[in-house]
């Protein structure tokens, strides 16, 4: 059995690292501050110190959190769970201080724990201890007496009191006999389905027997269908530059309807296609959403937005008349619509695009009536972040990819009762879950699952002979150069995302930052500074500081000038002024600027931006541009070079969808070119941009490799570079529960 922390009010001291555990509120501190730190890692680490000191199997760990006789693929849970608890607890598995792995039998908890204590007093006899939690019969309360004296009855109470046992017991056996609900996916196990690491979006047909997906290469996604049973995909769409926003099934598992985009400015087109392949129909244009449909399969919804507002619409599949349903005025969106089998409503998720949390967007999910609009909220359970949402088809629940309100979590499956409301995770770990689709028989979802291992590579500006800098990186932002020559980049620990410093070599690593999350940095070429995103102050702002730690000011805060996720600051080569992304007059990212010394923030461009770059002699900023149709569905399409003081663009060049826009830009040192990585069918590379408009062509000939981010020194002559795996997959997740 699983601990149960209602159970106990008690607490375990840690000889080391004044770390405690309190297992009445399930919870681990290190110096009386919350370390973050999951249900199952936590039940494994309890587990771990009950035993503290012996030989701990995964067998005997995967009895005491699953149950004997499970089918469920543990490995994978163990491994993340360990993994997790060393982060929260800063252990080496080379030089355990906590837990030591026994290769090839299990693990051994090694540190000194004291003895559970209450209410501040050292453990003694009436004090529960961990082995005892999960003991039977050790409650306090009083227990019942032999010598009671029953007072003299009636006859006739007792013929009464025959009947009422007879009656009770009869409807005990009826209460019996009926089945309890069951919870679906309490328990499952996940298969991998796809082994390319390329995959977009999956979906399963209503009947089981189909799957399909996309696979993006190289900036061109494909739609592929193969036969639940079988290995092998056919190809039924052939790859293009578009973006699929998603794919659904028809109610008889007969067609495939998708929602395409061909560029980052033009809405999405309905298309159908037959599972067996063919011609796809074109069926309705200015989409923002997949569709989802009505039970008969006459009608569909979707989200449309324009540039004020984001609607819930639902059409006709034949004639295509369509009226709307719901509407948020920008930036709330609506998203992810999702008929009820029963057709009477249809749940949407529902969020502020311009929200700037640690926690995420505080995602809802809304139900609207179809017949007359009327909404309610179906959940009282709030998110970080909603991917895809879908009914079971017996209408008694929901699931979907969603992210925890924590900082720094992932998405994951999730399961929503209906019409109570109650929430509960499906799956957990390291990896994340984006995609949702369920069969008709209530046993199967498809979902898309990513994982990402990365390192820090250092080589010249020829890529020959690469040097390894720092291995197992965890953070999103990269390697940034610095004026004295160390490099800079993020790494997350414990839950929490802070930047660090280390030399060419790899050698010296320090942490420059404590304090809060701290990200998204930059370097200035000529002074030594750093701007970055932090929210120390419980709200992520614009920061700078000395590269010593010294100097730190707050330069632009969310009041009014709201700074999103991916706002990326970039400060000038000499340190006294900086460019960043934020919401603007309109809904989407514009650019701005502010003194590294704080101030008012100035717009200089009220068009779509991001991730923008300054020129090494500070008198241009360059970034990923897009002027039309803008909307929070709007992403770029081109890079534009821009006045470092506003301005109209002085020039834009587009760009091919194979850009990986998350890697940003870099400038030559001379200002003629910008750099940006391109994914390409052999894998990624740097290429350079003149910007005089001339062709495009690669600077890197890397083969194979996913790089993510990269950086070039203040002397152009050595590149600093992310690279590692990135794979994303079909996973079938079967609920087992039932068996």
């Amino acid at each position: 059995m699983v601990v149960d922390p209602a159970k106990t009010r008690d607490v375990i001291q840690f000889a080391t690292d004044e770390i405690e555990l309190d297992l009445r509120a399930f919870e681990l501190r290190r110096r009386g501050r919350a370390l973050k730190l999951e249900r199952l890692p936590m039940d494994v680490l309890i587990f771990l110190i009950e035993r503290r000191g012996q030989l701990v199997t995964r067998e005997q760990i995967a009895e005491h959190i699953w149950g004997k006789d499970t089918h469920l693929d543990t490995d994978n849970s163990i491994n993340a769970a360990i993994r997790k608890i060393r982060q929260v607890l800063n252990d080496e598995p080379e030089a355990p201080r906590f837990i030591q792995t026994v290769t090839g039998r299990g693990y051994r908890f090694l540190a000194p724990v004291t003895e559970p204590i209450s209410n501040g007093h050292n453990h003694k006899e009436g004090a529960t201890t961990v082995s005892e939690l999960n003991e039977p019969g050790t409650s306090g309360g009083p227990q019942p007496s032999n010598s009671a004296v029953y007072p003299k009855r009636h006859p006739y109470l007792w013929i009464a009191a025959g009947l009422f046992v007879v009656v009770a017991a009869a409807v005990l056996l009826l209460w019996r006999s009926k089945p309890p609900r069951r919870m679906p996916f309490s328990a499952v196990k996940s298969y991998r389905l796809t082994s390319t690491g390329r995959v977009s979006k999956a979906a399963i047909s209503p009947d089981g027997r189909y799957i399909a997906h996309t696979m993006l290469l190289a900036g061109q996604e494909s739609l592929r269908i193969r036969q639940a049973k079988l290995l092998n995909d056919i190809e039924i769409v052939p790859p293009r530059a578009i973006r699929y926003l998603g794919i659904t099934f028809s109610n008889d598992s007969e067609a495939i309807y998708y929602v395409a985009r061909n560029s980052g400015d033009q809405p999405g087109t309905l298309y159908r296609v037959a599972v067996m392949g063919g011609a796809s129909e074109r069926i309705k244009a200015a989409l923002d959403s997949p569709v989802t449909f009505s039970p008969d399969g006459k009608r569909y919804a979707f989200v449309r937005e324009s540039t004020h507002e984001s609607s819930l619409i639902v059409a006709e599949l034949d004639s295509g008349n369509e009226h709307t349903l719901a509407s948020r005025t920008l930036p709330e969106v609506l998203d992810y619509p999702a008929w009820s089998p029963d057709g009477k409503v249809i749940a949407v998720s529902e969020y502020n695009s311009i929200i700037s949390s640690t926690t995420g967007s505080n995602t809802r999910i809304v139900e609207v009536r179809v017949a007359d609009g009327s909404e309610r909220l179906l959940t009282k359970q709030a998110w970080g972040n909603i991917k895809k949402v879908a009914w079971l088809r017996n209408g008694q629940g929901l699931v979907l990819s969603a992210r925890a309100p924590v900082e720094d979590d992932q998405l994951h499956l999730w399961y929503v009762d209906y019409p109570q409301g109650t929430a509960r995770q499906i799956t957990e770990g390291l990896n994340l879950q984006n995609e949702v689709s369920l069969s008709t028989d209530l046993r199967q979802i498809v979902t898309v699952q990513q994982s990402t291992v990365s390192s820090i590579w250092r080589t010249d500006f020829h890529a020959q002979n690469p040097e390894l800098i720092v291995s197992g990186e965890s953070g999103s932002s990269g390697p940034v150069w610095t004026s004295d020559g160390h490099i800079v980049f993020e790494e997350e620990l414990s839950g929490q995302r802070s930047i660090w410093s280390v030399d060419i070599d790899g050698k010296n690593r320090r942490q420059l930052l404590a304090e809060g999350n701290s990200y998204d940095h930059s370097a200035a070429s000529r002074a030594g500074k750093l701007a970055f995103i932090s929210d120390r102050t419980g709200v992520p702002a614009v920061w700078t500081m000395d590269i010593d730690g010294g100097n730190l000011t707050m330069a632009a805060t969310t009041s009014g000038e709201p700074v999103p996720d991916g706002t990326a600051p970039q400060i000038s080569p000499d340190g006294s002024w900086l460019a960043f992304t934020s919401v603007g007059s309109g809904h989407w990212t514009a650019l701005w600027k502010v003194s590294s010394h704080g101030g008012k923030p100035v717009e200089l461009n009220d068009k779509l931006w991001a991730r923008p770059a300054i020129s090494r002699d500070g008198k241009w900023i360059a970034g990923f541009y897009n002027d039309r149709r803008l909307s929070t569905q709007t992403y770029p399409t081109s890079i534009a070079i821009i006045a470092s003081e506003g301005g109209r663009p002085s020039k834009v060049i587009p760009i091919q969808a194979s850009v990986l826009l998350s890697a940003g830009i870099r400038w030559s040192a001379n200002n003629r070119d910008l750099f940006y990585i391109n994914r390409g069918p052999e894998g990624d590379n740097i290429w350079a941009q003149p910007i005089d408009g001339s062709a495009a062509h690669p600077v890197t000939h890397f083969q194979g490799l996913d790089l993510f981010t990269f950086d070039w020194s203040p002397d152009g002559k050595q590149l600093a570079f992310s690279r590692g795996v990135k794979a994303s997959d079909v996973m079938l997740v079967e609920d087992i529960g039932a068996n």
